[in-house]
């Protein structure tokens, strides 16, 4: 049954490429979900996952980038993030919007990442803090106090996650999955 089951080795490196990003991925959960809501950075909770994910399809494109920022944003709503099933929409069509706008109108460089990671944030943290703000008693100041300067300090992971993601695209070549 599997004798003609063959992959070359650039499919290989395609396979180690797309798991490299998901074990990243990974840690960059664990990281936002064990260690900074243990101890907050400055009383603030960052939010790293999106800024990764927009890295990734950035990198990889909107096609595949775009899947993949799709498949991490289900898992990270299904790990429990707080009002997760919204950033399931947001994120995935900001990262797919963000790699096209690279590809279209922009570079692929670092500051145009970064500026495509800090609308994607800011515009999923703001969807999320409206939803909160209509559900729940929260107080509307809080956009100032603590949604942007969380989304300010988020960015501090921007330029770590841009360097892990081009390392981690030159494993497989653009013959990945």
């Amino acid at each position: 049954m599997f004798k003609h089951f063959h992959l070359t080795k650039l499919q290989w490196k395609g396979i180690l490429k797309w798991a490299l990003y998901s074990f990243c991925l990974l840690l960059v959960l664990l990281v936002q979900t064990v260690i900074s809501a243990k101890a907050p950075w400055f009383g603030i909770k960052p939010s790293l996952v999106p800024i990764y994910l927009v890295c990734v399809a950035i990198r990889e494109g909107p096609e595949k980038g775009g899947f993949f920022a799709l498949g991490g944003t289900v898992f990270w709503c299904l790990s429990g993030a707080d009002y997760g099933n919204l950033s399931v929409g947001v994120v995935t069509v900001c990262a797919v919007l963000s790699a096209v706008a690279c590809r279209a109108v922009l570079t692929q460089g670092l500051i145009s990442t970064a500026l495509c990671c800090f609308v994607t944030l800011l515009l999923n943290e703001t969807i999320i803090f409206v939803f909160k703000l209509i559900l729940t008693p929260i107080a509307p100041g809080n956009f100032w106090r603590i949604l942007l300067p969380g989304a300010v300090l988020s960015m501090l992971f921007c330029p770590i996650s841009y360097v892990l993601v081009r390392a981690v695209s030159r494993t497989g070549g653009n013959h990945g999955l």
